[in-house]
């Protein structure tokens, strides 16, 4: 059914709701037409099939953010480069930060930088590769995004593949583009492409960071992108395997030190503007718990086999609660999803770890 903006003001004005409607194209306002002087105004999508009712105050809100959402596409192409330097120090304070214990079997290879078999877990990937993709949205820094609350800030999905088992000490070098932006209608969903090399140029890691702002949504943008990495559902059947560990009261003060520090997950107040009841677990801290214990399981602990992993991070953890993940096994692929114990809600879901080979 075709209905023009005059026969939406006419139906509008019948019922005392309109104000103005405004027709926008994918962030530009093509055509006004003013209706009666109501309490409210209809906005309306310039496809012609999406409109919303706000109240008066909503209105100015959104006709003041309006011209800011209508940028966020500009954002698309967006590049930038960084570097970041570790050693094995770093990595062995990401291990203590992601749950590795001294109370384990073979914590001497990720915690003591003597031993022969020492080495970096993989998932200490996603550290290099997330510097700017921070400061990029928690500092408002791209097109759309200025004055924007660090609190509204969420990490979406995370997809990493390792070409390289990660050095135990290095200089890297970061390569980010923006690939997308996608128009949830609650928020906006940024894809952050980031390749990072060593200092000979040869490829490490490929990561691929989904962050959704909140509030951020409804500029007219795409809904879905070629670009993003598909979750996949585990299968049906029982888990093949399942393991639990408790993190700690600590664990989010603990994971911060390794480079991420959105005050959503130390300062309350923050966590508070977002609705949540204290500070919450950093989501690829709760990603590489779950990392370590599929890894643990299936390859013993062999970085070596590790390939890539994607997730997405469903709900949040409280530190001190206590992480299972239970997991299926299909050929080189696992399938895995994080529930909290104490509540069992699915914290992590549709994701998978592929290997280059377990027996």
């Amino acid at each position: 059914m075709m209905i023009t903006v005059r026969q939406l003001c006419r139906l509008s004005q019948k019922k005392s709701l309109c104000c103005t409607v405004r027709l926008y194209d994918p962030g530009n306002v093509v055509r006004h037409h003013h209706g009666n002087k109501g309490r409210n105004q209809l906005v309306l999508n310039a496809n012609g099939t999406n409109f919303h009712y706000f109240k008066k105050a909503a209105c100015r809100q959104y006709n003041k953010d309006v011209g800011t959402k209508a940028d966020l596409v500009k954002a698309i192409g967006y590049r930038c480069e960084w570097s970041h330097n570790y050693t094995a120090h770093d990595a062995i304070l990401y291990a203590l930060g992601v749950g590795v214990s001294t109370t384990q079997s073979d914590y001497l290879k990720f915690l003591f930088e003597k031993d022969e078999n020492f080495c970096v877990l993989p998932s200490y990937g996603f550290i290099p590769a997330q510097k700017e993709v921070l400061l990029l949205t928690l500092e408002g820094r791209l097109p759309g995004l200025a004055n924007l609350d660090p609190a509204k800030v969420l990490h979406g999905e995370q997809y990493m593949e390792v070409f390289r088992p990660m050095p135990r000490a290095a200089t890297l070098r970061n390569e980010c583009v923006v690939v997308d932006v996608i128009d949830k209608r609650s928020g906006a969903l940024f894809l952050f492409d980031v390749h990072t090399y060593n200092d000979k140029d040869t490829l490490i890691t490929y990561n691929q960071f989904s962050i959704f702002i909140v509030g951020f949504g409804g500029f007219g943008g795409k809904k879905t992108s070629n670009h993003e990495k598909p979750t996949i559902k585990p299968p049906t059947r029982p888990a093949d395997y399942s393991v639990s560990q408790a993190t700690s009261v600590d664990q989010a003060a603990l994971y911060r030190l390794s480079g991420d520090y959105n005050p959503l997950h130390f300062n309350p107040t923050v966590a508070a503007r977002v609705g949540f009841s204290k500070p919450i677990l950093h989501g690829l801290c709760t990603l590489a718990y779950g990392i370590r214990h599929v890894l643990q399981q299936y390859a013993n602990n062999d970085v070596a086999k590790f390939k890539a992993v994607k997730v997405r991070f469903s709900k949040p953890v409280y530190p001190g609660q206590t992480i299972k993940t239970n997991m299926w096994r299909d050929g080189n692929r696992v399938h895995f999803q994080c529930e909290v114990t104490e509540t069992k809600d699915v914290v992590i879901s549709g994701a998978y770890v592929d290997f280059h080979h377990i027996d």
